[in-house]
């Protein structure tokens, strides 16, 4: 398959990739989803969290439960534009997402848990861009050389920001680099490692890719 540029792609186009190609190209659809995860998460994490003050959850809980919404629709991507009240592409999706992330937190209600049962992958934090190559194509000699290449300028401008700084946005890019939402667990383990809340996590993710955008504009 030819390269493709997810980023110019609709929410809907995004989903529709993810579920016809999801078996016959793993790896693009991956990069499909993971585009969607960015571009509808901070929302979703926002709606997620005024959600569930109504049932007396915390920020964390929040995240979880938008990690299972996350991971519903990539197992289900059935966006159906068709079928949407609103004729804008976003508001339809959120509205979709919305009703998604409402039943998770009803299932978390009732049985403590809104992730299904499959073994969850852990990472230890990464701190640096070796540890993120090595995360994303392992042991493949060829892809290293060609990925450390093209993160090559990523890594000085993580130069210019603090550690912590650095560090959010290396752990977040692992994951999404594999089109996936970051774990509970890692969650915490940055929370607890960086002495950061959840708020303060996010922030420091959104402040790094300005930052690396504003760098990669300048050169």
């Amino acid at each position: 398959m030819d390269v493709i540029n997810f980023e110019t792609m609709s929410g809907a186009e995004l989903l529709e990739f993810v579920s016809c190609f999801k078996e016959e190209y793993p790896k693009q659809s991956e990069q499909a989803f993971a585009v969607f995860c960015y571009r509808y998460e901070k929302d979703l994490l926002k709606k997620a969290e005024i959600f569930c003050s109504k049932f007396g959850y915390n920020e964390t809980i929040a995240l979880m439960v938008a990690q299972c919404t996350f991971a519903r629709v990539w197992k289900y991507p059935t966006f159906d534009m068709k079928k949407a009240k609103s004729k804008n592409i976003d508001t339809a999706i959120y509205f979709w997402l919305y009703r998604i992330l409402y039943t998770q937190i009803v299932l978390l209600s009732k049985q403590d848990t809104c992730a299904e049962p499959t073994e969850e992958e852990d990472l230890s934090i990464v701190s640096n861009v070796d540890e993120l190559i090595v995360y994303a194509v392992g042991d493949d000699v060829e892809k290293t050389k060609e990925l450390k290449t093209r993160l090559s300028i990523i890594d000085s401008a993580l130069l210019l920001l603090s550690e912590k700084h650095k560090i959010v946005w290396l752990t977040y890019k692992a994951y999404e680099s594999k089109g996936k939402y970051i774990p509970r667990s890692v969650s915490s383990k940055l929370q607890e490692q960086l002495d950061l809340t959840q708020h303060s996590i996010r922030a420091y993710k959104m402040q790094a890719n300005q930052h690396i955008n504003d760098y990669l504009s300048r050169i």
